[in-house]
């Protein structure tokens, strides 16, 4: 793994933290940070997926 780059917690790529974002992938953080607790682990493929699954499930209570 080069120095930088961490594996994605649910795909098991490797990714660099801090590249660019889409705002789906920034609502993938959030959602990573506030209800997962999974922050940083996530590439950014899997933020923005989550984002996108989010918005069509995930219901408030």
């Amino acid at each position: 793994m080069e120095n930088g780059t961490k594996t994605c917690a649910v795909c098991g790529g490797e990714f660099t933290p801090g590249e660019e974002r889409t705002p789906y992938e920034e609502a993938g953080e959030w959602l990573a940070a506030e209800l997962w607790n999974d922050a940083g682990t996530l590439c950014p493929q899997c933020l923005d997926n989550r984002a996108k699954l989010a918005m069509m499930y995930v219901i408030d209570r």
